[in-house]
C-alpha cells in the first residue's frame, strides 16, 4: 500500500498544472487529450471541495493506493 499526503495548496498547484496542460492541448486541437486532463482536474477539485469542509489544521488529503 502506498500513501501520499497533499495539502489543499498542493492540490491547487496540481489543478493549476492540469488546467495549463488542458489549455495547451485544446489550442493544439487535441480535444480528446484535453478532456482527459480536464477529467483528472475535476477529480482533484472534488477532493479540494471535501477538504474545504474541514477545519484549517485538518486540510490534508491522504491518498491511498491499495492493491
Amino acid at each position: 500500500m502506498t500513501t501520499i499526503s497533499l495539502t489543499s495548496g498542493e492540490l491547487l498547484d496540481v489543478i493549476s498544472s492540469l488546467e495549463e496542460r488542458a489549455e495547451i492541448l485544446e489550442e493544439a486541437e487535441n480535444y480528446q487529450l484535453s478532456a482527459y486532463y480536464l477529467n483528472i482536474l475535476q477529480q482533484f477539485e472534488a477532493i479540494v471541495e471535501k477538504l474545504d469542509e474541514l477545519p484549517g489544521e485538518k486540510r490534508v488529503a491522504n491518498l491511498v493506493m491499495a492493491m
